[in-house]
C-alpha cells in the first residue's frame, strides 16, 4: 500500500512538472493565459472517482451519525454518485461530546513529492455544483435583496452579516430559509496555516424542482470561515490559488457565531431568542434524520 502511495505521488509530481514545463515553453507568463471557460474539478460517475472521496461523521469524535458515498444509475444507466446515510445529534451515555450530528465527504488529498496538489481558482469567480436531493424538502432560497444589504461580496467584511447571508443563520429581524431536514453545506478547504479552517457555504435547493438535478452556482467570494463549528470573527479571504479540497456536509444544526457577536437582548426575551438555539452547549438528545443526496459534480 506504501509502494502505491509513493507511485501516485510520483505520478501526479512528474504531471505537474510536465505541466509546468509546458507553461515555460509557451513562455506564459500568468494562469490567465492558460485559463479555460470553465475548469472540471471532479465529478462522480464510476468507481475510480468514488474511491477518491473521504467521508467523515461525528462517529469519528464519538457520535453515532453514519454516511456513505456509492456510485449507482438511474434508469437510463447513466451513473452518479449518491451522498447517504443518517445524522444523529443523540449523544452516548458518559460522552464528553457537547455537540453532535453530522456528516460530510470531499475529495481525498493529492500528495505530491513536493506537497499537497491543488486547484488554482482566482479566475474563477464561481463554484457550480450539479446536484439533486432524494428526499425534497421546503424551498430554501436565498433573497439577492438581502445579499446586497449584507455586504456579502466581501470577503474580509463584518463576520456576522455575511455568515447570516451564506449560511442561512436565523438573526433578529433578519428573515432566512427554513428547513424541516437535514441542512446541506459546501465545504472549501485551502492549503492554509490553519488545517482546522473551513469555507462554507449554505447549499440552498429548490424544492420546486422536486428530486429533479439542479445546478448550483455559488460566488467563491461569499463563502465564510469557520473553525471547528464556529464562525471566525476575523474574516480572511480564501486562498483561491490552492484550494486543496472541496465536499459537502449535512449537519442537524449550523455553525454557531461568535460568541461576542451576538446582539444584546433583554434577560426575559432570552429563551425566545433565535441565537439562543445557536448557542447551545449540549446537543438535543433524540434528534436523527436520514437523508439521500446525489452529485454528478
Amino acid at each position: 500500500m506504501a509502494l502505491a502511495a509513493w507511485r501516485q505521488a510520483l505520478g501526479r509530481t512528474v504531471h505537474g512538472l510536465q505541466r509546468e514545463t509546458a507553461r515555460i515553453l509557451r513562455m506564459d507568463v500568468s494562469a490567465a493565459d492558460t485559463a479555460r471557460d470553465v475548469m472540471p474539478l471532479y465529478e462522480l460517475t464510476n468507481a475510480k472517482q468514488i474511491a477518491q472521496i473521504a467521508t467523515g461523521s461525528d462517529t469519528d469524535i464519538g457520535g453515532i451519525s453514519r454516511c456513505h458515498v456509492a456510485l449507482e444509475q438511474d434508469a437510463a444507466g447513466k451513473a452518479y454518485g449518491r451522498f447517504y446515510g443518517t445524522v444523529s445529534s443523540q449523544i452516548p451515555r458518559n460522552s464528553s461530546l457537547e455537540r453532535s450530528g453530522y456528516a460530510a465527504f470531499r475529495n481525498k488529498s493529492r500528495p505530491t513529492l513536493f506537497g499537497s496538489e491543488s486547484w488554482d481558482t482566482s479566475l474563477y469567480p464561481y463554484l457550480l455544483l450539479r446536484v439533486k436531493n432524494n428526499l425534497p424538502q421546503p424551498a430554501q432560497t436565498s433573497n439577492p435583496s438581502l445579499r446586497a444589504a449584507l455586504h456579502a461580496h466581501d470577503p474580509s467584511g463584518p463576520a456576522v452579516p455575511r455568515a447570516v447571508h451564506a449560511l442561512g443563520l436565523p438573526y433578529p429581524g433578519v428573515p432566512t430559509p427554513r428547513s424541516a431536514g437535514p441542512l446541506f453545506f459546501i465545504n472549501v478547504q485551502t492549503d492554509g496555516p490553519v488545517n482546522t479552517d473551513l469555507y462554507q457555504h449554505r447549499l440552498f435547493l429548490d424544492d420546486t424542482k422536486g428530486d429533479a438535478w439542479q445546478t448550483i452556482t455559488i460566488p467563491l467570494d461569499d463563502f465564510v470561515l469557520t473553525n471547528t463549528g464556529v464562525v471566525s470573527e476575523s474574516q480572511v479571504s480564501m486562498l483561491r490559488e490552492k484550494v486543496q479540497s472541496i465536499g459537502i456536509s449535512v449537519l442537524l444544526e449550523p455553525p454557531l457565531l461568535p460568541a461576542d457577536e451576538e446582539p444584546e437582548v433583554p434577560a426575559q426575551d432570552n429563551a425566545a431568542s433565535p441565537l439562543s438555539a445557536l448557542r447551545r452547549d449540549t446537543a438535543e438528545r433524540g434528534s436523527n434524520s436520514t437523508w439521500a443526496f446525489k452529485d454528478s459534480t
